[in-house]
């Protein structure tokens, strides 16, 4: 069967030898089917001459340099429900989940697990309203600031380096849990951002301050899990306000 349609000789899809052709690739020529056809600036090209053109668009950064993904906070979302649906479980099971999640610096060598997982494990509901609430409040703008990816580094990062500042100072067998590090992580690095930026600083110092004589003063609070989160996320910011210099300098040469 020979014939012509729009400009195609050929009958049959060069994708799809048994369906007819309707049209050929703006980019490459050959003749494709209407299952295979997708718009493009001018007509309509195959799958991949077609994923070949996504590739090449510049990505859209945030201004921190993290790839943009849309306003809507995913990361801050999930890591709030995760932190509520382990609350949920430990509070509806037994006294053991608990003790399979806390940080107990003692058993870190061979359960390491707990650096994280404690992060994630709260008791009382005091304790969770109190870290999720200030989660709520530093996390979109953070993760707005600094991409999905860059957010969700900073935040894992922050908890564990809460943990790791647990494991290395703590009492050996004295029990961690919550989200205190990583929340405080965030706001180690919104203070290292927004003072990079000349913002108003004066509610994070104050908050910051607050929390340090809380830490300090009052007993069976983990003032080190508190550093160690707060110092680890200011220096994440640190380094992604960095990356962030020198892709800006590497575009204007």
């Amino acid at each position: 069967m020979t014939g012509e349609s729009h400009g195609v000789t050929e009958t049959v899809c060069y994708r799809h030898p048994d369906r007819p052709a309707g049209v050929r690739c703006q980019r490459c020529d050959k003749p494709i089917c209407p299952a295979c056809m997708n718009d493009a600036s001018v007509g309509f090209q195959c799958p991949s001459c077609f994923n070949e053109g996504v590739k090449s668009i510049p990505r859209t950064r945030t201004s921190l340099g993290g790839v943009a993904r849309g306003s809507t906070p995913i990361v801050t979302f999930t890591m709030l429900a995760l932190n509520v649906l382990v609350f949920i479980v430990v509070r509806t099971s037994g006294p053991q989940v608990v003790n399979d999640l806390v940080l107990v610096p003692a058993l870190v060598d061979t359960e390491p697990w707990r650096l994280l997982t404690s992060a994630y494990t709260h008791v009382q509901i005091f304790h969770i309203f109190s870290n999720l609430f200030m989660l709520y409040v530093v996390g979109p703008p953070l993760e707005q600031m600094l991409g999905r990816l860059r957010f969700t580094v900073l935040y894992l990062l922050s908890a564990v380096g809460g943990s790791v500042a647990v494991w290395l100072l703590g009492s050996p067998f004295s029990a961690t849990l919550g989200a205190s590090g990583a929340v405080l992580g965030l706001v180690g690095a919104l203070l290292v951002i927004s003072r990079a930026r000349g913002l108003d600083v004066t509610w994070i110092i104050a908050y910051v301050a607050i929390t340090a004589v809380i830490s300090f003063t009052i007993p069976n609070i983990s003032w080190e899990g508190h550093l160690g989160g707060f110092v680890t996320g200011a220096a994440v910011a640190w380094i992604f306000l960095q990356d962030t210099k020198r892709r800006r300098s590497k575009a204007r040469t």
